[in-house]
């Protein structure tokens, strides 16, 4: 929940609320919901007022279209309209698949929710109006069956209607609802407008609006949808708060967002790793205003219910509304994807800030510029050689490339601290009964050879490619063109899509249709719905550089470091098995790439150093004498060619 509330005046006191947001909208209270008025001052026939009913058949409205034009759409999405809610039922993306085998494009950003009772709950759904006539309070179902599709003037916009008469079935309150949709566009104008149709004036307590609904889960290692509210300041300073769905399916208070002091309301929004809905409120005058009630999860399917997540927002105006007198909501509502390249190349995106609502974010400043710098790197190749999978690999060598000084220098100082080994074991021996003598003598062997400055170099590649490999990580988790792109075709069935796990061997296969879920593990890997192959080649890959680094080689001479090397062997890769086994195929592909470089270039740059030793030590022979070690070998005299008897 948020409250982005002014000082309101204080309203009559509530009456006892339904538990969830169904029973609120559910329930006709028109005529139950007066209350006493005072008997010095009464209207009459207020009581009497009514919301007109519309039960036609369903009437389909349409804005936007799948319809590509050449190599372009020239819509971005196909909104389709419930003419009984006058909401919207579902809205398909025209650039974007939901399957990456799907023929043709339609990714369902927005689709129908339903909750216990099994009604439909729709994107952008009214729910109940308040309304304050003198000293009466009125409250209005505009949830459904009270709506009528108006005519429209061009083939951009729709325009619904409904209306409160008396007894007499006059028109004293009409609202209506609007939207506009153009092409070559993410933004969806939505408006709200009320016009007082009575001699008396009115307010507006309070209007519930229902915020996007049934955007689906992107991630395979768990729900990865959010709920976010972004409030500015004065100084124009935005600060944007998020609540993840899982969170809040855990414990119901994680859905309230509290308003920062003297901050607004600036845009809400749902989103999973790759798209969004966003809503922005437009707030032209000082007596209206927007105030966010409940986030709320709604089953959806009918087989299988899922949870999604959806935003009650209510609306309110502090002025009264006179005789023909209108008063408006107006909204711009982005529905597309969460594209970097989109929000930096439009203003008013920018100013916006829906960069934001991208799902992986870092904790380190340094990370986050990296992550742009990897992510251009990526586009650049990927414009180049047209497979992201290429591109990934090709990342691989330029980076490799870039750290093989340092990669090479480390294997040097790490095979000089090998060579230490024997004598640190020596003095160990000798110095077994008298600590401070060994700490001595072992530290000026280390000073001797610069070990801490060769300890510090073997380190280094790791601490330089951690960096790179959230940044990567990041990378793939935020661009949305690597979605439904592979290394291989699409109808290979395996690493087409590397934004997901390769799922080699699907266990749909088998008739297995829910994932597999361990418990403890699966919190921390996700659901198993397939044997995936990288993250295995990326352990054997983990082993195989741990079994022939020259740690491993350090640690023969210790029996105790030697038997936690042999347990690390072991324990990370299964570590990393768990971690990585439902990460994205594109970050697994380039872990498992780097990892068989660096086993490669390890073994070039040991041959490389061995022969450099074996040429060094060529012609020399072990001495037997002090002299000969001075001198060189002793050389023999000639014998003579005759023998002397």
């Amino acid at each position: 929940m948020f409250n982005n509330s002014k000082n309101r005046p204080p309203a009559e006191p509530p009456a006892k609320q339904p538990a969830s947001t169904s029973d609120r909208l559910d329930t006709d209270t028109s005529e139950e919901s007066d209350t006493t008025p005072d008997p010095t001052l009464t209207v009459p026939g207020i009581s009497q007022w009514r919301l007109q009913k519309h039960s036609g058949q369903q009437v389909n409205a349409v804005l936007g279209s799948l319809e590509p034009q050449g190599k372009t759409y020239p819509y971005k999405a196909e909104i389709m309209f419930d003419s009984h809610t006058a909401a919207i039922k579902e809205v398909l993306l025209s650039e974007h698949k939901d399957k990456v085998t799907d023929k043709k494009t339609g990714y369902p950003l927005l689709t129908p929710a339903r909750e216990k009772e099994n009604l439909p709950r729709y994107s952008f759904m009214l729910g109940a109006l308040k309304l304050k006539i003198a000293t009466i309070n009125k409250t209005f179902d505009l949830n459904r069956d009270c709506w009528m599709l108006q005519p429209s003037t061009d083939d951009e916009s729709i325009c619904f209607s409904a209306t409160i008469v008396t007894e007499k079935n006059e028109p004293v309150l009409e609202i209506i609802k609007s939207f506009r949709y153009g092409p070559d566009n993410y933004i969806l104008d939505f408006s709200v407008r009320l016009k007082n149709m009575s001699a008396q004036p009115m307010t507006v307590e309070s209007l519930e609006l229902i915020g996007p609904l049934g955007l689906s889960p992107e991630d395979a290692r768990g729900d990865d949808r959010s709920a976010l509210a972004a409030f500015m300041d004065t100084e124009g300073n935005l600060n944007v708060k998020r609540s993840m769905l899982t969170a809040i399916e855990k414990k119901p208070t994680n859905a309230r967002i509290e308003k920062p002091r003297r901050e607004n309301l600036y845009w809400y929004a749902v989103a999973n790793k790759y798209f969004a809905a966003a809503i922005q409120p437009l707030q032209a005058e000082e007596n209206k205003d927007i105030e966010g009630k409940l986030y709320d999860t709604i089953t959806t399917g009918d087989e299988k219910p899922k949870k999604t997540l959806g935003i009650l927002c209510d609306l309110f105006s502090e002025k009264p509304l006179g005789p023909e007198d209108t008063t408006a909501f107006d909204f711009k509502i982005f529905l597309g994807p969460i594209d970097r390249d989109i929000f930096d190349n439009d203003p008013q995106y920018a100013e916006l800030h829906y960069e934001k609502l991208t799902s992986s974010r870092t904790c380190f400043c340094s990370v986050d510029v990296i992550t742009f710098l990897v992510l251009k790197l990526m586009k650049g190749t990927y414009r180049a050689v047209g497979n992201y999978g290429v591109a990934i690999i090709i990342l691989v060598l330029i980076i490799r490339l870039l750290l093989h000084p340092i990669m090479k220098r480390s294997q040097i100082n790490m095979m000089k601290m090998s060579k230490l080994q024997p004598k640190l074991e020596e003095i160990k021996q000798k110095y077994a009964n008298n600590k401070e003598e060994l700490q001595k003598r072992t530290m000026e062997v280390y000073r001797e050879q610069g070990a801490v400055k060769n300890m510090i170099l073997g380190c280094l590649p790791m601490l330089l490619q951690m960096p790179i490999w959230i940044a990567l990580y990041s990378a793939v988790n935020t661009n949305v063109d690597v979605r439904h792109q592979g290394l291989l075709p699409a109808a290979w069935h395996w690493l087409n899509d590397l934004s997901a796990p390769d799922r080699l061997i699907p266990f749909a296969w088998f008739g297995l249709s829910e994932p597999i879920r361990i418990p403890y593990i699966s919190d921390m890997m996700g659901g198993i719905d397939a044997i995936n192959l990288l993250p295995i080649l990326v352990c054997v890959a983990m082993y195989l550089q741990m079994k022939y680094s020259p740690q491993s080689k350090m640690s023969q001479s210790n029996p105790q470091m030697a038997q936690q090397q042999v347990m690390m062997k072991y324990m990370m890769p299964a570590m990393m098995f768990l971690f990585f086994y439902n990460m994205s195929s594109g970050f697994n592909l380039y872990i498992m790439a780097s990892t068989f470089g660096g086993l490669i270039e390890q073994h070039f740059i040991r041959k490389h150093l061995k022969k450099l030793d074996d040429e060094a030590n060529i012609g020399v022979v072990n001495a037997t004498t002090k002299i000969s070690s001075r001198m060189g070998p002793k050389k023999k005299k000639p014998k003579p060619p005759f023998k002397y008897m």
